[in-house]
């Protein structure tokens, strides 16, 4: 009797077993570092049975294959990047289960990923290994590639010393002493001359024509401001003047200044220009004169003329 419950008890676990069907993949047996790949493990079992996956959050253990095929007693990890993921598909008395890891190495070799554990009913069952191979970079076929061999310097047996270092190479040293006292004197030549033109003062007449150029480009006659741009560009004329004869022209009137510059022995033309800018801003001062855009350009071109005119000739390059 107890011979034959023996063999009943054999055959129901044997069934029960042949009744779960697990299975394991992975989306690429072959990856580069940092490649993600997706892991599956799936189970098709009796829809009335219970099934319990204790799934892993951030890494995944795997085992070293050496070069003589054997698993190193040395392991890895496999990151795990996205979290996982699991769903159930009921289909009459059957269920099917399927949970996913998307993984990624950051080791190049040959693992394996041990089978993952589930229990079925009580049972503990285990999915089948997973070999997996990592490279640096894509395998090309027909090209062996080869773990990349370190070189390390060796320590000398003799210690270091400076005095045996300077006396072995002091002929170098001396040259890479005067090339850096020239580098240091050639710059500081280039510092000098560099120092000097920035120290070069911009003469009268450079000034006043950037001063008239500055006022022409603020047209302020566009900002109905006509009045501020003639009383400027008068301001501007009477203190190159003053500053280029030496004679006060800012608080004289127009024929004041006529007179002053006749005596100073200008042009009479020269001198009828500068009258003729000076009564124009004078017109439109006092009389609301409003002249056109080609008499306002017209003016400011006859300033920068007087500048030119009366200023004294400049050369470049003279020490």
């Amino acid at each position: 009797m107890m011979q034959r419950f023996t063999y009943l008890l054999l055959f129901f676990l044997a069934f029960n077993v042949a009744s779960q069907e697990l299975k394991q993949k992975v989306s690429e047996s072959q990856l580069v570092i940092g490649q993600p790949i997706v892991l599956t493990y799936s189970i098709l079992t009796a829809k009335e049975d219970t099934l319990f996956f204790k799934e892993k959050t951030d890494v995944i253990e795997a085992r070293s294959i050496t070069k003589t095929g054997d698993l190193s007693t040395e392991g890895i990890e496999f990151e795990i990047t996205h979290p996982f993921v699991d769903t159930f598909i009921f289909d009459h008395s059957q269920k099917y289960w399927e949970g996913q890891y998307v993984i990624t190495a950051w080791d190049s070799g040959l693992f394996v990923i041990p089978g993952a554990s589930v229990i079925i009913n009580d049972s503990t069952y285990h999915f089948e290994d997973i070999a997996l191979a990592c490279y640096l970079v894509d395998p090309i076929d027909g090209m062996d590639i080869y773990d990349i061999k370190e070189n390390f310097t060796e320590i000398p047996n003799k210690p270091f010393s400076i005095t045996g270092f300077l006396s072995n190479n002091w002929w170098w040293l001396l040259i890479i002493l005067f090339a850096i006292i020239a580098f240091i004197s050639y710059r500081r030549k280039n510092t000098a001359d560099d120092y000097q033109e920035e120290e070069k003062p911009i003469s009268l007449k450079e000034r006043t024509i950037i001063a008239i150029e500055s006022l022409e480009e603020s047209k302020l006659w566009e900002k109905d401001q006509l009045k501020e741009h003639f009383v400027e560009l008068s301001y501007i004329i009477r203190s190159y003047l003053t500053s280029r004869y030496d004679v006060s022209l800012l608080e004289k009137t127009t024929y004041e200044t006529k007179l002053l510059l006749t005596q100073k022995g200008l042009n009479p033309e020269t001198v009828d220009t500068v009258a003729r800018i000076l009564s124009e801003s004078d017109m439109v001062k006092f009389a609301k004169s409003k002249p056109d855009l080609i008499a306002i350009l017209r003016v400011s071109t006859l300033a920068k003329q007087i500048v030119a005119e009366t200023s004294p000739l400049e050369f470049d390059n003279v020490e």
